[in-house]
C-alpha cells in the first residue's frame, strides 16, 4: 500500500483503539494550561528557554499539525544554534509532526540528527528521543512488535532521567504497545509511571491522558474498583483543565465500570453526563451530522461509545475474559450499525469471533472473524488487516487450533513483507546517508593510505636488514638476494605512488561532477601570482528551489548538465572549471581581458545555458549570476580578487534572468552607499522622517473624486529620497514590514479623521509588500490596526502584487479570504508584470484590478498593448471587478480609457502625490460642488 494511503489509514485506526490517548503532545483548545498548569499555554510561547517554548508550543497547538509545524518552524534556527538538550527537544516535536503529516523522509532525518547529536555530545535523553521517535513511526505503519522492541530498548535510557515530558512520552508509548500485545501487567505499570511523570509536570492534561488510558486496562484486569477510581480523577482532571474530549472519555469508561460493578445509578449518571459532553461537541463541530436532542445521544456520543467498546473488547480478549469480550463486540456491532460504519462492523465482528473461539465455540466465531476480515482485504485495510491476522493468528494457536495459527500468521507475515517493500525511504535520508557514506569512504582511504605507507616504511627497514645479512654471504647469493630486495622495494614505491596519486585526486575533485574542486583553484591561483588571469564567479540563481522540487539524485544530475555545458565553452578559451560549492562555479583563464576576450566570452556562457534542461522528463530553465574580475587589475593577492569577483556576482543575482557583471570600482562604492542607506532606512522610521502623500482617484465616467492611494515619501536630512531607491532596499533587508506596519497605520487614522470631519469615507488604498504579506504575523497585525484606528473597513483597500500572491497561490487564496471577512477591499496591483494568470482570478476574493502604467504609457503609440488593455477591462468587468488604470497623463489617454469602459483612472492627468493637508482641501472642494463616491 502507498505510504499515502498508509499512514492516515494508520491514524484512524489508532484514534478507534488508542481512546483519544496521545503519544507525544498535550495540544487541544485554547484554554489548556502550560505543564505548571498555572497560565494560558500562549502567554509563555515566545518566552523562556528554547526546550521550554517548543513545549508551549505542543500544549497549545497539538491537535493542529499543520499549526503546530508553522508555530516550531521559527524556532528551528535558535534550537540548532543552542545545541544539546534544547536541540533535543526541538527535533523530536519536529521528527514528530512531520510523521505525523505524511513526511516521513523529514522524521527519518530527525532520528538520524538524534542519533548523531546522542553520540556526538554523548546525550543519552538524544538517543532516547530517537528510540521513541522510532517507536512511535513504526507503531504508525502497523509494526507492533518491532516498535515494542525500539521502545523497550528506550527505557533503561531514561531511568535517571529528570527530563518529565520525555518520561511521559516514552511510558506512554510503551503502555500502549504491551497492552495491544496482551501484556497488561506491563501495560498498567507503565501507564502508572507516565502518570508519576505527569504530575512531576503539574500538568493535569496529561494526568487525566494516564488515567484514561490505565482505567480501561484494570477493568480488563478485573481490578472494577481500581477502574473506577481511575476514571473518575480522569474526569477531574479534565474538567480542572477544560478538555472536554477527556472528559468524555473518561464519562464513558466510568459508565462501563459502573456497569461492571452492578451499580447502575451511578451508570446511568455518567452516561448522561457523556451524552450531554458527546451533544456540546456535536454543537461545535462543522460539517458532522445535524444537533440531536442531548438525551436520545447522537453520532459522536455513539461513536465515543464504540471506540471504548472496541478497546475493552480486546483488553478482555488479551485478558483471556472471553465472556465479557463477547459482550463488549456484541454492543459494539450494534452500535456500528447505528452508526452505518462498515469498518468498525468489521473489527468488532473479529472481536466477536475471537471471544467465540475462546468460548470453544470455534464454527461460529472462524465465520464471524473470516467476515470482518474479508472486508478489511476487500477494502485495502492492509495495516488494520496485518493487526488482526496477527491478533487471530495467536488468538487461535492459544486455543489448540495450530493449523489455522500457522495459516493466518503466514498471511500476516507476507503482507508485512510487502508493506515494508513498498515503504521506501525519502529523498532527505537518502541523501544523508549518501554524505554519511562519503564520509566513511574517505575515512576508509585515508586510513588505507596511512596503512600503505607504514606498511612501505617495514618492507625498507626489513629489506635493509636482509641486504645486510646477504652481504656478510657469499658473493653469489649476495647478488641473488640484492636483485630480488630491489624489486620487492620497487613494487612497494610503485604501490605507494599510485595509491597518493589517487588520493591527490579524490582531494582536489569534486566528487558529484569530477571537477576541480575549491582546494584545486586555491593551488592554481597561488601558482598564478607572478601572471594575469581572469577570474569568474558563476552561481545558479534559485537553485535551492530546484533541488526543493526535483530531490538530491535529480539535483546533482542537474549539476552535471550545467556543468558540461559551462566546461565545453571555458575548455575553448583555453581556461579552467571548478565546482567550488553546492551551487557555484568557478573559472580561472590564462591572460588579461583582452586577451580572454572577455565580453564575447560572458556571451557565450549565456547563450550557453539559455536552452532548457531535461532531467526526468521534464523541461528546467537555469539562469545564472556571473561575477568577473582580472588578476592584478582588480586586486593585489589572488584574495583580492576572489572578493571582486563576490562583489560582482552579488551585483548580477539582483538583477533578473541570467546576467554577467564585470567588476569595477563602481561596484565598491554602489555596495558602501547600500550599506550607508540600510543604515540610515533603519533609523528613519524612529526620527519620524518617514511621511505619506496621497494621489486622488476619480471615476473616469465623470471626473468625480473616488478616493486616494497612500504613496510613502522619504524626507531625510539630505532632501526628499525617491521611493525606486529606498523600497526594494527596504523589501531586501526585511525593514518594509515595520515600515508597512506604520503606513497602514497612519493611512487608517488619516481615514478615520476626514471621516469624523465630516469630509466623507473616500476609499484610501494601501500598497501592501510581497515580504509584507507573507509575514506569519501579518494577519494580526492587520486586525490591530483596524481595531486601535476605529475605521470603517469598507473604507480601505490593500492593493497586492501579482508575485505575492501567486508564490503559494493557495496559502494566499485563504489569506484573501481573510482579509475579506474583515470587510477590506482588496486589489491586485501592477497586473500584467508577473504572472498574469487570469485563471487565479475567478479564485481570488479581489474587488479591484489595477492596470500597470507600463501598458498605459505607451496606449497611443502601440497597438499591442490597446489590445491588451481593451481585453483586460472586458475580463475584469465579466468577473464583476472594477478597473483601475495607473499612470493616466494626458487626456488622449483619459478619452481611450473612458470609451473602452475603464472605471477608475490615477495619474498627473488628474492630480498629483500631496500631503494629507492638500488631500483633505482636496475633499473639501468636493464637497462644495460634487458628492463624494466610495
Amino acid at each position: 500500500m502507498p505510504r499515502a494511503r498508509l499512514v492516515p489509514t494508520v491514524r484512524r485506526w489508532l484514534r478507534r483503539c488508542l481512546l483519544l490517548c496521545p503519544l507525544l503532545f498535550a495540544g487541544g483548545s485554547a484554554l489548556s494550561l502550560d505543564p505548571a498548569g498555572a497560565k494560558p499555554a500562549s502567554a509563555a510561547i515566545a518566552d523562556g528557554p528554547i526546550a521550554q517554548q517548543v513545549n508551549n508550543i505542543e500544549a497549545r497547538f497539538g491537535d493542529d499539525m499543520p499549526e503546530l509545524l508553522r508555530r516550531l518552524t521559527p524556532v528551528e534556527a535558535a534550537a540548532r544554534a543552542s545545541g544539546g538538550d534544547d536541540l533535543r527537544v526541538f527535533l523530536a516535536a519536529w521528527g514528530y509532526v512531520h510523521a505525523a503529516l505524511d513526511k516521513v523522509t523529514v522524521a527519518e532525518a530527525a532520528i538520524a540528527e538524534l542519533l548523531i547529536l546522542g553520540e556526538r555530545e554523548r546525550l543519552p535523553l538524544a538517543l532516547a528521543s530517537a528510540y521513541a521517535l522510532r517507536a512511535t513511526m513504526l507503531q504508525f505503519s502497523g509494526r507492533i512488535d518491532a516498535a515494542y522492541g525500539w521502545i523497550d530498548a528506550t527505557l533503561p535510557l531514561i531511568e535517571t532521567s529528570d527530563d518529565a515530558a520525555l518520561r511521559y512520552w516514552v511510558f506512554m508509548t510503551a503502555g500502549d504497545l504491551a497492552s495491544f500485545l496482551g501484556r497488561l501487567d506491563l501495560g498498567r505499570a507503565h501507564f502508572e509511571a507516565a502518570d508519576a511523570a505527569a504530575a512531576a509536570q503539574g500538568n493535569r492534561r496529561r494526568r487525566a491522558q494516564a488515567f484514561v488510558a490505565l482505567a480501561p486496562v484494570k477493568l480488563a484486569m478485573g481490578d472494577v474498583v481500581g477502574a473506577r477510581l481511575d476514571a473518575a480523577r480522569a474526569f477531574g482532571l479534565a474538567a480542572a483543565a477544560e478538555v472536554p474530549s477527556l472528559m468524555l472519555a473518561a464519562s464513558l469508561i466510568e459508565a462501563q465500570a459502573a456497569l461492571h460493578a452492578g451499580d447502575a445509578a451511578a451508570a446511568s449518571k455518567a452516561a448522561q453526563r457523556g451524552q450531554e459532553l458527546a451533544y456540546i461537541a456535536q454543537r461545535h463541530v462543522k460539517g458532522e451530522d445535524p444537533e440531536v436532542n442531548p438525551q436520545a445521544g447522537g453520532p459522536r456520543w455513539l461513536g465515543s461509545q464504540l471506540r471504548v467498546l472496541q478497546q475493552l473488547s480486546g483488553l478482555y480478549l488479551s485478558a483471556g475474559n472471553f465472556e465479557q469480550a463477547s459482550r463488549a463486540a456484541a454492543r459494539g456491532l450494534q452500535l456500528a450499525a447505528l452508526q452505518r460504519d462498515s469498518e468498525a462492523s468489521a473489527l468488532a465482528s473479529i472481536n466477536q469471533g475471537m471471544a467465540w473461539h475462546g468460548l470453544r465455540r470455534h464454527a461460529q466465531g472462524r465465520k464471524s472473524a473470516e467476515q470482518g476480515l474479508a472486508w478489511l482485504r476487500q477494502r485495502g485495510k492492509n495495516v488494520e488487516l496485518l493487526q488482526e491476522l496477527n491478533r487471530y493468528g495467536q488468538l487461535l494457536e492459544r486455543v489448540g487450533d495450530p493449523s489455522g495459527a500457522l495459516r493466518h500468521l503466514r498471511e500476516a507475515l507476507a503482507l508485512e513483507s510487502e508493506l515494508v517493500r513498498k515503504d521506501k525511504l525519502g529523498t532527505v535520508l537518502d541523501l544523508q546517508q549518501q554524505f554519511s557514506q562519503a564520509a566513511q569512504q574517505r575515512e576508509r582511504e585515508q586510513l588505507a593510505h596511512q596503512t600503505a605507507l607504514l606498511r612501505s616504511g617495514m618492507e625498507r627497514q626489513r629489506s635493509e636488514r636482509l641486504l645486510s645479512l646477504g652481504l656478510a654471504g657469499t658473493l653469489g647469493l649476495g647478488v641473488v638476494l640484492t636483485a630480488w630486495l630491489y624489486l620487492r622495494v620497487r613494487r612497494a614505491n610503485t604501490d605507494l605512488r599510485s595509491k597518493n596519486a589517487e588520493l591527490e585526486f579524490v582531494s582536489l575533485h569534486d566528487r558529484v561532477t569530477g571537477l576541480p574542486n575549491r582546494r584545486a583553484i586555491e593551488r592554481d591561483t597561488e601558482a598564478l601570482q607572478d601572471s594575469s588571469f581572469v577570474g569568474l564567479g558563476i552561481g545558479i540563481k534559485r537553485f535551492g528551489l530546484i533541488m526543493g522540487s526535483l530531490g538530491h539524485v535529480l539535483g546533482d544530475a542537474l549539476l552535471c548538465q550545467v556543468g558540461e555545458r559551462l566546461e565545453a565553452v571555458v575548455l575553448r578559451r583555453g581556461g579552467t572549471l571548478y565546482r567550488l560549492d553546492g551551487l557555484s562555479f568557478g573559472v580561472i583563464c590564462r591572460g588579461n581581458s583582452e586577451q580572454v576576450g572577455l565580453e564575447s566570452f560572458l556571451l557565450e556562457l549565456t547563450e550557453a545555458i539559455a536552452p532548457s534542461f531535461c532531467i526526468n522528463q521534464q523541461q528546467l530553465t537555469v539562469t545564472l549570476s556571473i561575477g568577473a574580475a582580472e588578476y592584478p587589475k582588480d586586486g593585489r593577492t589572488p584574495a583580492d580578487i576572489a572578493r571582486a569577483i563576490q562583489f560582482a556576482s552579488h551585483r548580477a543575482r539582483e538583477q533578473a534572468g541570467t546576467r554577467a557583471v564585470v567588476f569595477s570600482e563602481g561596484l565598491m562604492s554602489h555596495q558602501h552607499e547600500r550599506l550607508l542607506m540600510e543604515t540610515r532606512l533603519s533609523q528613519a522610521l524612529e526620527r519620524g522622517e518617514f511621511e505619506l502623500h496621497y494621489q486622488a482617484q476619480c471615476r473616469l465616467s465623470d471626473r468625480r473624486l473616488s478616493g486616494f492611494e497612500a504613496l510613502l515619501r522619504w524626507r531625510s536630512v539630505d532632501g526628499l529620497i525617491p521611493p525606486d531607491r529606498f523600497i526594494p532596499l527596504a523589501e531586501a533587508s526585511g525593514l518594509i514590514v515595520p515600515i508597512g506596519r506604520w503606513v497602514l497605520q497612519q493611512a487608517c487614522a488619516q481615514a478615520r479623521a476626514w471621516q469624523e470631519a465630516g469630509l466623507g469615507e473616500p476609499m484610501v488604498a494601501v500598497n501592501i509588500s510581497p515580504r509584507q504579506f507573507q509575514h506569519p504575523e501579518f494577519m494580526d497585525m492587520v486586525r490591530q490596526t483596524l481595531q486601535s484606528s476605529g475605521v470603517n473597513p469598507g473604507q480601505m483597500e490593500l492593493e497586492i502584487t501579482e508575485g505575492a500572491v501567486m508564490d503559494e497561490a493557495d496559502g494566499s487564496t485563504a489569506q484573501l479570504h481573510a482579509l475579506r471577512a474583515l470587510g477590506l477591499h482588496l486589489a491586485i496591483d501592477d497586473f500584467g508584470t508577473g504572472y498574469s494568470s487570469l485563471a487565479y482570478l475567478r479564485r481570488f476574493p479581489i474587488n479591484r484590478l489595477k492596470i500597470d502604467r507600463s501598458f498605459i504609457t505607451d496606449l497611443m503609440r502601440r497597438s499591442e498593448d490597446a489590445a491588451i488593455v481593451q481585453a483586460l477591462i472586458q475580463l475584469s468587468h465579466s468577473l464583476g471587478l472594477t478597473v483601475v488604470a495607473e499612470g493616466v497623463e494626458d487626456l488622449s489617454q483619459e478619452a481611450c480609457l473612458r470609451d473602452w469602459g475603464c472605471d477608475l483612472m490615477q495619474g498627473y492627468v488628474y492630480a498629483r502625490p500631496v500631503p494629507a493637508a492638500q488631500a483633505s482641501e482636496m475633499l473639501r472642494q468636493a464637497q462644495t460642488s460634487l458628492v463624494v463616491s466610495g
